[in-house]
C-alpha cells in the first residue's frame, strides 16, 4: 500500500515538474529533459484544450440559464399585468352588483314595484326549466 502510495506520488511530481520546467533534473539525464517536457507540453495542451472545452460547456449553461431567467421574468411580468387587469375587472363587477343590489333593494320596498320583480323572476326561472328541458 505505501508502494503504491509512493508511485502515486512520484508520477505527480514527474506531472508537475514536466509541466513546470523542472524535468531534467529529475530524469537524471540531460536528453531526458527534453523528451520529457516534450511530452509535458503535450499533456499540457490536452489540459488546455479540455479546460477550454469546460469552459465553453459551463458558458453555454450559463447563457441557457440566462435565457431560461429572462424568460421566467417576462412570463411572471405577463401574469402580472393579467392579474392586475382581472382585479380591476373584479373591481367593476363589484361596483355592479353593488349598484343592482341597492336598486332591487329599492324596487322591493314598493309594493307596486315587488309584483313586477317577481314576475321578472318567475319568467327567469321559467326559462331556466325550459332550457333544461330541451338540452338534457
Amino acid at each position: 500500500m505505501q508502494n503504491g502510495d509512493l508511485r502515486g506520488r512520484s508520477s505527480m511530481v514527474n506531472n508537475r515538474t514536466s509541466l513546470f520546467g523542472g524535468g531534467a533534473s529529475t530524469s537524471g539525464g540531460s536528453g531526458g529533459g527534453v523528451a520529457g517536457g516534450g511530452s509535458g507540453s503535450y499533456n499540457q495542451y490536452d489540459e488546455e484544450r479540455e479546460n477550454d472545452r469546460a469552459i465553453d460547456q459551463i458558458a453555454n449553461r450559463a447563457a441557457a440559464l440566462k435565457r431560461i431567467t429572462i424568460d421566467i421574468q417576462e412570463e411572471a411580468e405577463q401574469q402580472q399585468s393579467l392579474l392586475d387587469g382581472m382585479g380591476q375587472y373584479m373591481d367593476k363587477s363589484r361596483g355592479l352588483v353593488g349598484n343592482v343590489s341597492r336598486y332591487f333593494d329599492k324596487v322591493l320596498k314598493e309594493n307596486r314595484h315587488r309584483r313586477y320583480a317577481y314576475y321578472v323572476l318567475g319568467l327567469v326561472v321559467l326559462f331556466l326549466i325550459l332550457y333544461r328541458w330541451m338540452f338534457s
